[in-house]
C-alpha cells in the first residue's frame, strides 16, 4: 500500500500560497512559477503547431493540458521538455532553459512508454535511472528505499519489472522520475492502460508530490481524469491555448449560466450534423450533444420539431451539471480529446 512522503522530500520552511513562502528565519518571499510559457510559437512544414502559446504551473499546482488531437498538446511537452525548438516566445523552468533545467535535475519527466528495463528488478531499475538522473551515491540508497515505500512497492523491489502488473509498472515508472526532487514533473498519460484501483492509487502519489510543493504538467485525454485531480486545465486547440483556469471557470467559459443540455440522438441522414450544429449544439461524444441550457427550455420542443424536420429525432433531452467533455466540445467545436 501505498503512504508517507515522496522520495527525499525535504523539509524547508512554511508554504503560505502558491507564490508565497515563509523560510526557517520566518522571512517571506515571493516565488516565481515553477514553469512559464511565454508566446511560444512553432511552424513545422505548413503548420503553426504552436501558436502564441502562454502559460504558468505554480508550485504545489497540478495543471492538465487537453484538447483535440493535433491541439499541440505533444508539441507543447516537447518544447517544455527541452526537445523542440521555437521559433519565437520562450519556456522558463525556475527562471532556467529547459535544458539546464534538466541538467540542474529541476525538470523530471514520466513518459506515456514505461521506461523501465524488462530483465532489471523494480531496485535495480530506480537504483539506475536515480543515477542518471543525477542522485549522488551517498543518498542513492536511502532515495531508492523511500520512493519504492512511497509507492507501495517495497514488496516487490526484488522482482523482475516484466513480472509486474500494468499498474505497479506505472508506479514505478513514477517513482523513476522524481527520485532527483524535480521541481516541475512532466506526465505524459500517466495513468493509460490501467484498471480504475491502479489510477486511484496513481492520483493519491500525484496528489502528494502536489502537496509537497511540486508542480506537474499532465497531457492527457483522460477528461474524468483532469476533473478529479488537476488545480487548472488548458484547452487547446489548433496551436492556441482557447482556455486556461479552474474546472469552473472552464466549465463557466463554456455554459454560462451554470447547465448543460444534452440531448441523445438516433442515427440519422449525412445532413443530421448540420442541423444540430445549426441549433446551437456540439457533439460530446457518440450519439451525445451538448449546448448550453441558456436557450429557453419552451423553445425545445420546437428544436426537437425542426430536428425532426431534418430527419435528426431526439431519443432523450435532459438538463445535467456542466462537465468538462462537454465544455470542451464547446469550446473547440469537436468531440474527439485524444
Amino acid at each position: 500500500m501505498s503512504g508517507g512522503e515522496p522520495p527525499g522530500r525535504k523539509a524547508s520552511g512554511q508554504a503560505t500560497s502558491d507564490d508565497e513562502h515563509i523560510d526557517d528565519h520566518g522571512v517571506m518571499t515571493i516565488l516565481p512559477a515553477t514553469l512559464e510559457v511565454r508566446h511560444a510559437s512553432r511552424r513545422i512544414d505548413d503548420r503553426l503547431v504552436l501558436n502564441e502559446v502562454s502559460l504558468e504551473v505554480g508550485r504545489g499546482r497540478i495543471v492538465a493540458v487537453t484538447g483535440p488531437n493535433g491541439a499541440g498538446k505533444t508539441s507543447l511537452m516537447r518544447a517544455v521538455a527541452g526537445r523542440l525548438r521555437l521559433d519565437g516566445g520562450s519556456v522558463s523552468v525556475e527562471g532556467l532553459s529547459p535544458t539546464e533545467a534538466r541538467h540542474r535535475g529541476r525538470l523530471g519527466i514520466v513518459p506515456q512508454d514505461i521506461a523501465l528495463y524488462s530483465h532489471l528488478t523494480v531496485r535495480e531499475n530506480l537504483s539506475v535511472l536515480a543515477r542518471l538522473s543525477g542522485v549522488g551515491a551517498a543518498v542513492l540508497g536511502a532515495r531508492v528505499d523511500e520512493g519504492l515505500a512511497w509507492a507501495g512497492l517495497a514488496d516487490r523491489a526484488s522482482a523482475l519489472t516484466h513480472t509486474l502488473s500494468g499498474g505497479m509498472r506505472r508506479r514505478a515508472n513514477l517513482v523513476a522520475g522524481v527520485l532527483h526532487r524535480p521541481a516541475l514533473l512532466l506526465l505524459d498519460e500517466p495513468t493509460v492502460g490501467v484498471d480504475a484501483e491502479s489510477e486511484s492509487r496513481l492520483h493519491t502519489l500525484l496528489r502528494s508530490l502536489r502537496d509537497n510543493g511540486m508542480g506537474l504538467l499532465v497531457s492527457t485525454h483522460n477528461l474524468d481524469e483532469a476533473a478529479a485531480i488537476c488545480d487548472d486545465v488548458v484547452v487547446m486547440h489548433q496551436g492556441r491555448v482557447l482556455a486556461h483556469g479552474s474546472l469552473a471557470e472552464i466549465v463557466t467559459r463554456a455554459f454560462s449560466d451554470g447547465r448543460e443540455l444534452a440531448i441523445s440522438v438516433e442515427a440519422g441522414p449525412d445532413g443530421s450534423a448540420r442541423a444540430l450544429e445549426t441549433e446551437g449544439f456540439r457533439q460530446a461524444g457518440g450519439h451525445t450533444w451538448v449546448r448550453s441550457a441558456s436557450h429557453s427550455l419552451a423553445d425545445l420542443g420546437a428544436t426537437e420539431q425542426r430536428l425532426l424536420a431534418a430527419g435528426v429525432r431526439v431519443a432523450e433531452a435532459r438538463l445535467r451539471e456542466p462537465s468538462l467533455r462537454g465544455a470542451i466540445a464547446v469550446l473547440t467545436g469537436t468531440a474527439e480529446v485524444s
